[in-house]
């Protein structure tokens, strides 16, 4: 069950970071970081993908709730015998971010993103993430190649 471990520090990981984000640094303040690299911010998501496109709070909720449910099941599915190690580990990946943003959604409402690359392109240095936005774009790609393999092999 290492991947079930994997979902846990995930969630903590971020859940910590994003308190520390949220108690130490003002909303909307910005801070080069890593060599001028990173933009560490304090973005408070209430109902928008990648800043861009809003979808309501409510509906946000909702579609995160899905969405959990869905690889929940996904996760269960590749724990039955000829399940995929590779997609497991992806899968743990989307659990545990997405179970940190969807914790933040319910309880406070919005979702504390705090990343920001430093770019020239002003609308790609607009977009401001999280440790958990990571953790689930990298484990859908473990998740779809973990697939991809599996799917060679038969």
């Amino acid at each position: 069950m290492l991947s079930l471990t994997i979902a846990g520090g995930i969630f903590l990981l971020d859940y910590k970071i994003k308190e520390h984000i949220d108690s130490t640094r003002l909303q909307g303040s910005k801070e080069e970081v890593l060599g001028g690299r990173l933009l560490l911010r304090n973005c408070h998501n209430k109902d928008k993908i990648l800043g861009k496109v809003k979808i309501g709070r409510e509906n946000c909720q909702e579609l995160a709730a899905a969405g959990m449910g869905c690889v929940a099941g996904e996760y269960w599915h590749q724990l039955l015998p000829g399940g995929n190690k590779l997609s497991r580990a992806g899968l743990a990946m989307i659990l545990g971010g997405g179970m940190s943003n969807y914790t933040d959604r319910r309880n406070k409402g919005y979702v504390t993103d705090y990343v920001s690359l430093n770019v020239k392109n002003k609308e790609i240095r607009k977009i401001v993430f999280n440790l958990s936005d990571v953790c689930i774009a990298a484990g859908t790609i473990l998740w779809a190649a973990g697939n991809l393999f599996s799917y060679r092999k038969k």
